[in-house]
């Protein structure tokens, strides 16, 4: 009798302690929150850029006229124009140029040579300004213009 009394008693404190500990378990219903850093950026002018600049008196088109135009910025200050135009006013031609980028507050800066100017002649250096809108991406009253006696306004929009 002895002997079943040990084996028994051993299963009842067994069983006794399972008990116990599982209704001494509790579920911690404390919240955490995780806290989002904020970084305030200055606004990205990198990516695509179209829109259209309209040419001066004596570019061998009438004054006024609209062509094509697209930015490529890039980081790190570099930038790449594409622009449609006529050659002495009747041969079309699609331009290239590559330079560099600066934005300063809301004033954005640029400075190219082209690469591929019609005629065989030197390549034009150009300068120009737009003032930049971060709200809507646009970046407009721009002007360029170049030694040869150049220059034209443009509009831009941020397109990707």
């Amino acid at each position: 009798m002895k002997k079943s009394f040990i084996p028994l008693s051993l299963a009842i404190v067994c069983t006794l302690i399972i008990i116990n500990s599982q209704m001494s378990c509790s579920k911690d219903n404390t919240t955490q929150i995780k806290k989002d850093t904020i970084y305030k950026c200055s606004p990205n002018i990198q990516g695509l850029w179209e829109g259209t600049y309209t040419v001066g008196a004596g570019q061998g088109v009438p004054a006024g006229t609209q062509f094509y135009f697209s930015f490529s910025i890039y980081p790190g200050g570099k930038l790449s124009y594409k622009s449609k135009g006529y050659y002495n006013g009747s041969a079309e031609y699609i331009n290239f140029a590559d330079g560099t980028w600066t934005l300063v507050g809301t004033q954005f800066n640029f400075n190219v040579i082209t690469i591929n100017f019609p005629g065989g002649g030197a390549q034009h250096t150009q300068y120009g300004s737009a003032t930049f809108n971060a709200n809507d991406f646009t970046l407009s009253n721009g002007t360029v213009t170049d030694p040869a006696g150049g220059s034209a306004t443009w509009t831009m929009t941020r397109v990707n």
